[in-house]
């Protein structure tokens, strides 16, 4: 983590770049110190698990034969199915979408990635990821890596679908696949909260920063409400770097239009974005 203004390949000075969310092993920040700016990686929000979410998805599996009795020992899974084991009486679903990386890190904590037998879809590369890291072979990943994308790229109609999302997620999947007769069980999974108040290392570089990416609407909520308790406000140096659309129209609706929007959720593409604005 690195708060310095640094010279980029050709010598100029860059300011440096926020990007408010965990940095360990994050590819954004990886591209971003490789072409020469300095970057600070820190979280403004929690992800707070939603009571029962965990069970729900274990009996949509467990249907499926996929995971024993023995399944449920995270203590989320216990509480909402306790010691005996899953319900078998779910109808099965015939995929699985996974639109988050936050998605696939409680699945696979709580073990209900092992040994899936369904179809499995990713909203976008990052996430399919995060699946094959997790053993979890993809069927499906969309080129344009969006909700609206994956539901265009759909090609299996009334199909069972169980969607595990976060409570704060655009219905845009869901609804799009139910336009095309499928039949979704949207499970409200975890759901993100703001920190208690603005990390100290953002409050003391904030006049600093040259670009914030804001990689949700979620993000941009949480950075926008502790900025402002902090005592601090946005000036035309935080030039506020969007990741999609949706999240671009978050930020404008809290006073601070996106100086740019990335092509695509990918590190190139928000790198090309970040120097956009940062010439």
């Amino acid at each position: 983590m690195s708060s310095a203004v640094t010279a980029g390949p050709s010598g100029i000075i860059r300011p440096p770049v926020l990007v408010p969310r965990q940095g360990a092993h994050d590819r954004i920040g990886a591209a971003l110190k490789h072409a020469g700016f300095g970057v600070i990686h820190q979280p403004v929000t929690r992800t707070v698990e939603i009571d029962g979410g965990l069970g729900t998805v274990g009996s949509h599996l467990s249907a499926l034969g996929t995971h024993p009795s023995t399944v449920g020992s995270h203590p989320s899974t216990v509480g909402a199915l306790g010691t005996v084991g899953f319900r078998s009486s779910t109808a099965q679903p015939d995929w699985l979408v996974v639109t988050s990386h936050t998605a696939v890190r409680i699945l696979q904590e709580a073990g209900l990635l092992d040994g899936l037998a369904l179809k499995v879809a990713a909203v976008g590369r990052a996430t399919a990821r995060a699946l094959k890291d997790a053993g979890v072979d993809v069927d499906l990943v969309p080129q344009q890596q969006s909700g609206a994308g994956l539901v265009d790229a759909w090609a299996d109609p009334g199909a069972r679908v169980l969607l595990p999302v976060s409570a704060l997620a655009a219905p845009t999947v869901g609804d799009g696949l139910r336009e095309q007769g499928c039949d979704v069980t949207r499970v409200d999974l975890y759901t993100t909260e703001p920190l208690d108040e603005l990390p100290e290392v953002i409050a003391q570089a904030w006049p600093a920063f040259g670009a914030v990416v804001v990689t949700s609407s979620s993000v941009a909520r949480a950075l926008d409400s502790l900025v402002s308790a902090a005592g601090l406000s946005w000036t035309a140096r935080q030039r506020p770097v969007a990741m999609g659309r949706p999240t671009a129209d978050t930020l404008s609706e809290l006073g601070h239009p996106a100086a740019a929007v990335a092509a695509a959720p990918t590190p190139e593409a928000i790198l090309t974005a970040v120097e956009s604005v940062i010439s």
